[in-house]
């Protein structure tokens, strides 16, 4: 009776559940769709849902755990409304037992964030930037959008460009540093040519400058000069031909360049793995590390809320949902009050009054701890 008992709890919750999923990804996308319409003329069909198709897995992770609110709300409150609860504890199973099936479904849902996290979303929404300003507007020359900006492209490593040559895809006037405590490598180049993970430049010139031993300049004889100089500039290539070209890979693609800097709106491009690691990367300043730890933590986080939301969900479904009305709202208001609740202290480590991971899991700790008691 259990086996069969629990087939019919975890179908009718993965239902409503899969609907409502599909509900809320096509009010996100029209939402994306009606935001963007008035800079969408003369833009063709194919291309604008071919940009909406790339939203999808970005919207999934941010959806899936309300949509299992919905579903578990709708499910049981109709359960308890039509007295089905009652009679199944009336034959000896408890609340607990029959909710199994529904945790279950949220520990699935959180292996599916998870993997959508790591593999899917990150190159995804990087796609939905890039396809906006490199096919949409700029016609392949979103790159244009970043002149005049500081671009960190991973390791240490930033470029600016002056200028943009549109017609060719140049970058003019390029500038990269990179420091290492107080010794700095820093290229200038005339022009270059970004495409995937590969700068190209011409008509570069490379010095490696150590600003700790400038003054040794001051203090030196004459016949230490030569020797103080070469220490301060312990590197500085100038190649004969004007024409020769000097190749860099970056850690960041033109295409999440474009993604993360083009405009306000940053693209979140971070696997799961490529936080974890810019978060213990020694070489980057304490801020970009605090920001990647709560990057890391809050998409573990919002994976588990999948889980913990249907703890919170369950016992209060039992009690107040008595429509689907009233599960409607219910579900709203209690992903309402988990979000609010997650990104108040999410700022809190974001501006360092908590440490990252303490910040992201302290809420989810309560709601979960809440949500258990209530289910006994």
């Amino acid at each position: 009776m259990l086996t069969i008992l629990n087939r019919y709890v975890f179908s009718e919750v993965f239902l409503a559940s899969i609907l409502s999923l599909a509900l809320y990804v096509i009010i996100f996308l029209f939402g994306f769709f009606y935001a963007s319409s008035r800079w969408l003329d003369g833009v063709g069909l194919g291309l604008i849902l071919k940009w909406l198709a790339y939203h999808v897995p970005g919207v999934v992770v941010q959806v899936l755990p309300m949509a299992l609110v919905t579903g578990t709300t709708v499910f049981f409150g109709r359960l308890a409304a039509e007295g089905g609860l009652l009679a199944i504890q009336a034959g000896g199973i408890s609340f607990r037992r029959l909710a199994l099936p529904a945790i279950v479904l949220g520990l699935v849902a959180a292996a599916v964030g998870l993997w959508l996290n790591e593999y899917v979303a990150p190159a995804t929404n990087a796609q939905v930037r890039t396809i906006w300003w490199e096919e949409m507007h700029s016609h392949g020359r979103g790159l244009m959008r970043l002149k005049g900006q500081n671009i960190p492209l991973g390791n240490g490593l930033e470029l600016y460009f002056a200028n943009y040559d549109r017609k060719n895809d140049l970058l003019l006037n390029v500038r990269l540093q990179q420091w290492q405590g107080r010794r700095a490598t820093i290229i200038f180049a005339d022009r270059g040519e970004f495409q995937n993970d590969a700068l190209q430049l011409q008509g570069y010139a490379v010095y490696k400058v150590d600003y700790a031993r400038i003054g040794d300049l001051r203090t030196a004889t004459p016949d230490q000069m030569e020797r103080a100089v070469a220490s301060v500039f312990p590197a500085v290539v100038l190649p004969k031909n004007p024409d020769s070209t000097l190749t860099i890979k970056t850690k960041l693609t033109r295409t999440e360049a474009i993604a993360r800097y083009a405009d306000a709106i940053a693209a979140d491009t971070w696997s799961l793995s490529q936080a974890y690691q810019t978060a213990h990367d020694p070489k980057l300043a304490e801020g970009e590390r605090r920001q990647a730890a709560l990057a890391f933590h809050s998409k573990l986080a919002l994976a588990a809320a999948n889980l913990v939301l249907i703890l919170v969900a369950l016992p209060l479904a039992v009690r107040y949902s008595k429509s689907p009305g009233l599960s409607l709202g219910l579900s709203v208001l209690i992903v309402a009050a988990f979000y609010l609740t997650f990104l108040l202290f999410r700022s809190f480590g974001g501006v360092g009054l908590l440490p990252p991971g303490l910040a992201v899991w302290l809420p989810l700790a309560g709601f979960a701890l809440w949500g258990w008691k209530q289910l006994s």
